[in-house]
């Protein structure tokens, strides 16, 4: 059984790696369903049907704060900002496992700049997405 772990990940903006990151996730697609409503007396199975197109999910991540990281951090926060749509934000699992947005879709940066600092430990930094128009998909298979 093939397993990938989290050790030799990374989050890259194009070809610059969003510094000191530590984790993400991927919420994954989800497809809404709607089912009629039964009348007194029927009997049978409820049935349900797609409700309208599949949501992309959403993607999380998360690292130790750099306020000097102005082509990751910095460059995501301002992207947050102008409400721009990505398509070259990828998650890595390894050198050959990565996570992108499928062709037609985009992320919308929802959350940035969100700065922990503890008073006895690093501070750190969070990222949320929204996947719109496509599902996140997976390129490569290795280790």
């Amino acid at each position: 059984m093939a397993k990938i772990a989290g050790v030799n990940g990374s989050v890259k903006y194009g070809t610059v790696t969003v510094a000191n990151m530590v984790s993400w996730s991927i919420s994954g697609l989800t497809t809404p369903v709607t089912s009629a409503p039964t009348a007194f007396g029927d009997t049978g199975v409820k049935v349900k049907e797609v409700a309208e197109l599949p949501d992309g999910g959403q993607i999380e991540f998360n690292g130790n704060y750099d306020p000097n990281d102005t082509n990751g951090q910095r460059a995501l926060t301002a992207i947050c900002k102008a409400g721009t749509h990505i398509t070259n934000l990828y998650l890595y699992a390894n050198t050959s496992t990565f996570w992108r947005v499928a062709s037609g879709g985009y992320i919308v940066v929802t959350k940035a700049d969100a700065v922990t600092l503890p008073r006895n430990g690093y501070g750190t930094i969070s990222f949320t997405g929204e996947v719109s128009s496509q599902a996140m998909e997976q390129v490569g298979t290795g280790s």
